[in-house]
């Protein structure tokens, strides 16, 4: 076993990305641990539990593909560490894609061959070197328990973090969200601690425990989700979860038309491909997507600062810092979240070309499987490519004809889904960066509102600090500019439903964390001859970063009891999903709390109408006017009376902490509307469990009860 040396931090911008032909060549001998991925992946068709057999696939996918292919190639090692992942996740959501649009799904076979292949190459690559090695970074410095203050205090903060987590669980509603109620003031303490705590390992160089600490932040940020709730939260979640259950039960995609996912499928087809293999069920997945989707982009957002010059130290501050200001909630089980990462992988793969030609090879293929993962992503990277190009940060000049050839050649044949929509909604940037929630709200509504604007405002403003900060140390800093500030031109062409800015702020994170990283660092690391100056500089550093913390965590959790889901409405609306046949109309008053596309019987009914469960203030845009004394519930029964599709209304208790959360009605009314339903002999309760209410029209008039959750 030999050992390269050590990645150490580099003045003024001494790019990692020109490291010798050597260096690179070293850090490409992993035979035994892609023969170990392999082995990984043949278990996961062994006769285990569900949940181990998901791991082995995981740890399969992530590397052993990757590892595969970069032992042929002479990398460096930042570029190593985004290639790996990507290769996986390209080949998965690329050879299933394939596999769904020809009709021949067959898993077990997918996964035996990448097995083999991985093996295979392993193999060969040892036989051609002569024998096997195995080369791995040294750490850049040793850990120990002992001395180490900040590992101490970092271990303390996670037993606080398990202390907590119990008060979290079943808490009362809130419009100041989850952090207000229960013990969710101290999760807002150990979040900030570990901030803090962070800046001071960077500041005494202790990079180990500084990387130990960014896992410690996505522990505590996102699983704490995964682990106080006993279903995915966002109802929007389980749109995608019914389409990967329909591709595992039909094993073919969705009929055309029903919604856009059946023409942009290689997300549903991975997963539901990973699904087979596993037999571990999409919830669970779902639940679990945030922290994976999240540790893998803070270990790509450090790959990209590295290829693009900056030292470890920096890489680490980027990678924070691009974790606690993401409030955007863009992490739950859906493409926009996979397609980030990507992304940034591809774009880390793309700088990295300019010293290795592979690497460009790498990310071609990557972004053909992107292409139809995502409605979006894909547009704004070619931007960015082209910029980049344009610009010479990357070569050779054609570069971005083939990524325009694939992306136009697979958007042609779907113009047809596309066009009704609108392909540009003008070019007013103001319009389009509107919200797409227009009501005032309530006091906890306007406070995490503005807590969330406050926090990107700052962000964009930290980041051109940065660029100044880049320049005067002599860093090229055009390629982080264009990969920050890029996805502004999106608000020239798109609103995106209304979501467009949230989109903007998403895309320009990895470009501004890596930006604001060297004043970051500068700040908590500053020498001179006033020791209480640089003290003190460095304590404000450490307070901003646990301030950004906070008010990341209030813009992802301010909506707690809007978008958490319970087990019995996911089985309660499954069971009503499974007994229609034929056209239907499941309405709300608001979406929330109402899985209703958690399965595949969600097809059936978007056959008849695609938008068979929106919500009423959606479909009757006049609707709130003098709710409820403008004849609404009359006027929702004489179009139940009319159609020949079975009618339902649905009352959950997340739809009135969101109708006092954004002041759609005032509860009196809501009350008053619920009431007309439960007196109607022409209304029933067709389905019934601690949070809903499931009313259905009876023809007959009768008014019977039905079945009881």
């Amino acid at each position: 076993m030999t050992r390269s040396a050590p990645l150490l931090d580099t003045p003024r911008g001494a790019a990692v990305a020109t490291a010798t032909a050597t260096d690179a060549a070293e850090s490409g001998r992993y035979d035994i641990l892609a023969l170990m991925s392999a082995a990984a992946g043949a278990l996961a068709l062994a006769p285990l539990s569900p949940e181990l057999r998901a791991i082995l696939l995981a740890t399969f996918i992530l590397t052993g593909p990757g590892l595969a292919v970069v032992t042929w190639m002479r990398l460096q090692a930042p570029a190593v560490a985004a290639a790996i992942p990507v290769t996986g996740l390209s080949m998965m959501t690329g050879f299933t894609a394939v596999l769904g649009w020809a009709n021949r799904w067959v898993p077990v076979p997918i996964l035996v061959t990448l097995v083999t292949g991985v093996a295979l190459s392993a193999l060969l690559h040892a036989r051609r070197a002569g024998g096997f090695a195995t080369l791995v970074p040294a750490l850049p410095r040793a850990t120990a328990l002992r001395g180490n203050a900040p590992l101490l205090w970092t271990m303390a903060m996670l037993g606080a973090w398990l202390a907590v987590l119990p008060g979290l669980i079943s808490v009362p509603y809130s419009e100041f969200g989850l952090l207000a109620v229960g013990t969710g003031p101290g999760l807002v303490l150990v979040v900030a601690s570990l901030a803090g705590v962070f800046a001071w390992a960077l500041r005494r160089n202790h990079l180990v425990t500084a990387a130990s600490i960014i896992g410690a932040v996505i522990v505590v940020q996102r699983a704490t989700v995964s682990l106080i709730t006993e279903a995915p939260i966002y109802t929007w979640t389980y749109k995608h979860i019914g389409v990967v259950d329909y591709l595992q039960q039909h094993q073919t995609l969705p009929p055309r038309g029903i919604d856009v996912y059946g023409e942009w499928p290689a997300f549903f087809t991975a997963f539901a491909w990973f699904g087979e293999i596993t037999s571990v069920d999409s919830l669970l997945v779902a639940q679990w997507f945030a922290p994976v989707i999240h540790a893998l982009l803070a270990l790509l957002v450090g790959a990209l600062a590295m290829l693009l010059g900056l030292g470890i130290r920096h890489a680490l501050a980027a990678a924070m810092i691009i974790e606690l200001v993401n409030w955007v909630g863009q992490d739950y089980f859906a493409p926009q979240a996979f397609a980030l990462l990507m992304a940034v992988g591809i774009l880390a793969l793309l700088i990295a070309s300019r010293t290795c030609h592979h690497a460009g090879y790498i990310a071609l293929l990557a972004f053909a499987a992107l292409i139809p993962t995502h409605q979006l992503t894909p547009y704004w990277l070619l931007g960015v490519i082209m910029a980049l190009v344009v610009t010479r940060q990357i070569r050779p000049w054609w570069l971005p004809v083939p990524y325009l050839a694939m992306l136009v050649g697979y958007l042609v044949p779907r113009m047809y889904i596309v066009l009704p929509h609108g392909l540009f909604s003008g070019a007013n940037p103001v319009a389009n960066g509107s919200s797409n929630v227009e009501y005032a709200g309530s006091l906890g509504k306007l406070f995490t509102s503005t807590v969330c604007r406050g926090l990107s405002a700052a962000v964009i403003v930290l980041a051109v600090v940065g660029i100044i900060v880049w320049w005067r140390q002599g860093r090229p800093f055009l390629a982080p500019v264009i990969i920050a500030f890029s996805s502004f031109s999106l608000l020239f062409l798109q609103n995106y439903g209304g979501e467009a800015i949230f989109r903007v702020y998403l895309y320009a994170l990895p470009g501004c964390a890596i930006l604001i990283a060297p004043l970051f660092l500068a700040a908590i690391t500053r020498t001179g001859r006033h020791v209480g100056l640089q003290r003190a500089t460095a304590l404000v550093a450490a307070a901003a970063l646990g301030g950004a913390a906070v008010a990341g965590l209030q813009g992802y959790y301010g909506l707690w009891s809007l978008v958490v889901e319970y087990r019995s409405q996911v089985t309660l609306f499954d069971d009503l999903t499974a007994d229609i046949h034929g056209p239907a109309m499941i309405t709300s008053l608001d979406s929330a709390g109402f899985p209703s596309r958690a399965t595949a019987d969600y097809a059936d009914l978007a056959k008849h109408d695609q938008d068979f469960d929106t919500p009423i203030v959606d479909r009757w845009p006049e609707f709130p006017k003098d709710f409820p004394d403008a004849h609404q519930f009359e006027d929702i029964t004489l179009v139940a009376e009319s159609s020949s599709a079975e009618t339902y209304f649905v009352f959950t208790t997340q739809a009135l902490d969101a109708i006092a959360y954004y002041r759609y009605f005032t509860p009196e009314a809501v009350a008053r509307f619920e009431g007309q339903f439960r007196h109607s002999p022409q209304w029933s309760i067709r389905l019934q469990d601690e949070h809903t209410i499931v009313y259905q029209f009876d023809r007959s008039g009768s008014g019977a009860v039905g079945t009881g959750g």
